[in-house]
């Protein structure tokens, strides 16, 4: 009976012996588990600052408009303020979209034509697939308020990181005179990275 009694108050002893040591593990476990702890918190903070305070990879995009009238010559003109400007982090593509009022002074037996475009300079009319005609044939009544809206779109190359800005510009190629102008235009400028 002894050996039993023995045996018993050994295993109760071992039994209190684990409570006691239960969470108190090596010192020089703690102290790793510690800085662990220090670490994967540390990384979480970096990991929620990178998420919210830096930029994010993909689209920028910027928006201006614009109205009030302003002739459009018989030579490329620039519609004063109706530019966009978007700074991009490096190459890639920057779509332009825009959408323009332009008011017609006609005269009955006189062809009008405007040619409006979105150019990278204030000084360019080139004609290419991009360019919106507006065009009032002869045979219509005179009517110095002829209004339209054209929607235009054109793709820009970037190499590389940059501050660009793009323009609406027009030339009237029939039928110029003072009341032919820009009403109103509305811009928007998305980069889409490579």
């Amino acid at each position: 009976m002894a050996s039993k009694r023995g045996k018993a108050e050994s295993d109760g002893d071992s039994a209190k012996e684990d409570k006691r040591n239960r969470g108190n593990s090596h010192p020089r476990e703690s102290s790793t588990a510690t800085l662990l702890s220090v670490i994967a918190v540390v990384l979480s903070a970096v990991a929620l600052v990178a998420a919210f305070a830096l930029p994010k990879p993909g689209n920028i995009m910027n928006q201006h408009s614009v109205g009030g009238p302003f002739t459009i010559g018989s030579a490329c003109t620039h519609y004063p303020r109706a530019e966009v400007s978007i700074s991009v982090p490096g190459a890639g593509t920057i779509v332009v979209s825009a959408t323009v009022g332009v008011g017609i002074n006609h005269t009955f037996g006189i062809s009008d034509t405007a040619l409006i475009v979105i150019a990278a300079s204030a000084t360019e009319c080139t004609v290419n697939n991009y360019t919106a005609w507006v065009s009032f044939p002869y045979s219509l009544p005179s009517d110095p308020y002829h209004f339209t809206t054209v929607p235009i779109l054109r793709a820009f190359s970037v190499n590389g990181p940059a501050t660009v800005t793009f323009y609406v510009n027009g030339i009237m190629t029939l039928g110029a005179d003072a009341g032919d102008r820009f009403d109103s235009a509305s811009l928007v400028a998305v980069y889409y990275p490579r």
